[in-house]
């Protein structure tokens, strides 16, 4: 398979995501560009305190042009507190841009700061979560929003929704909610600053990646003539290319992969109607993140085997075009040899007890899986299911 051009490329795919920038030495080379067009003169970089000690973060402030203010108090799972006080900074410092560093907890981090600066918002209680069977995706902004840029560093996917999530500690859950037009988003994904990433970090979030684009596959009940030739390409190169980025000066291979998990997240339109209503693995990891504080990259490397079991009646004949596609060895269900061996090579956790999770939050996990997706059969069902995640 060829590899994939790496040299800047420029995206405008719907209204609110001003461009996707993507290309090894493009946040060197645009960024300042990008604030400079938006005319502002005082951003703020969100990132968390790995991050601010990182390549990445040096780059970024090299790049920027203007001397930023910091908050570098972002933390897994973007707890609602975390949020408000990068809002509170902004207020305080009259931020008119935000730059998101890091993972999807920065990018969330990010989105929840400038919807409270931009609604007046003091706290994130104050907000309405999002009912996702009534939520517009069309990503408008307001004439007010805040120029705000993604610089990726896992393979999350954060940057390009229109929503973020916030931990509340009290309910032990993460809650959605709306940008609400609060952003005016511009996206790098540039290989060069992904270069720096922790291995298992990056791994574990492209399994995460990949959990999402055989959910998407899989769930459609039939063939999808507009979709599948861009998915199974996709997949393939994220496949590919998955281990071969990982360890130290994989800067081209990286790159490869933010542009194969870009193309298998990227909106295009569904011609065929979903098999399923709800994939295992999505609910397992947000019950997981919820209870346990564990990051999703982690839960989908567990909960991803056992939901390609779970889903093998429903989904069989896709599952079995795309191990053919992928080049995988049969077996039943017909997406769990390849599975296996690719995440043997990637080195992810394979179960709870490996990575020291106690199961004596079982009853929980199964109550916050039950109340995302109850389609996914009875409490005793689903109980059985999670209880094998360990």
């Amino acid at each position: 398979m060829t590899p994939w051009p790496t040299e800047v490329a420029e995206f405008r795919p719907q209204e609110g995501l001003k461009a996707t920038i993507s290309g090894l030495g493009s946040v060197e080379s645009r960024l300042a560009g990008v604030l400079e067009a938006h005319r502002a003169t005082r951003p703020m970089i969100v990132c968390g305190s790995n991050v601010v000690r990182s390549p990445s973060f040096a780059t970024v402030l090299s790049a920027l042009g203007t001397e930023p203010v910091v908050f570098d108090g972002v933390r897994p799972h973007t707890p609602a507190e975390a949020v408000q006080a990068g809002a509170a900074l902004a207020r305080e410092q009259r931020v008119d841009a935000l730059v998101a560093v890091g993972g999807s907890s920065a990018v969330d981090c990010g989105k929840g700061i400038a919807r409270l600066v931009v609604s007046g918002a003091a706290a994130v209680e104050s907000l309405t979560p999002l009912d996702f069977g009534r939520f517009d995706m069309t990503g408008k902004v307001r004439d007010d929003g805040l120029p705000f840029i993604s610089v990726t560093t896992t393979l999350s996917f954060a940057e390009f929704l229109p929503f973020w999530g916030a931990r509340h500690a009290a309910l032990g859950r993460k809650l959605p909610y709306a940008d609400d037009g609060a952003v005016i988003r511009t996206i790098f994904l540039d290989g060069s600053i992904a270069e720096s990433t922790p291995d298992d970090v990056w791994a574990q979030t492209g399994v995460k990646a990949l959990d999402d684009a055989v959910s998407s596959f899989c769930r459609a009940a039939e063939a999808d003539p507009f979709r599948d030739p861009i998915d199974i390409s996709a997949l393939t190169a994220l496949c590919r290319w998955l281990p071969r980025s990982l360890g130290q000066g994989r800067a081209v291979e990286r790159q490869q992969v933010l542009t194969a998990v870009w193309m298998t997240k990227f909106a295009l339109p569904r011609l065929a109607r979903p098999a399923i209503g709800a994939w295992f693995s999505t609910a397992a990891r947000h019950a997981l993140g919820g209870t346990y504080e564990l990051a999703h990259g982690i839960g989908s490397c567990v909960a991803l085997p056992l939901a390609v079991r779970v889903h093998a009646l429903a989904t069989h004949a896709r599952q079995r075009q795309l191990a053919e596609a992928l080049g995988w060895p049969a077996g039943e269900p017909p997406l769990e040899p390849g599975l296996s061996q690719l995440l043997d090579r990637l080195g992810v956790p394979r179960s709870l007890q490996q990575v020291g999770i106690p199961s004596d939050g079982l009853d929980a996990v199964v109550d916050h899986l039950i109340a995302e997706a109850p389609q996914l059969g009875s409490r005793p069902q689903v109980r059985d299911l999670c209880a094998q995640l360990w």
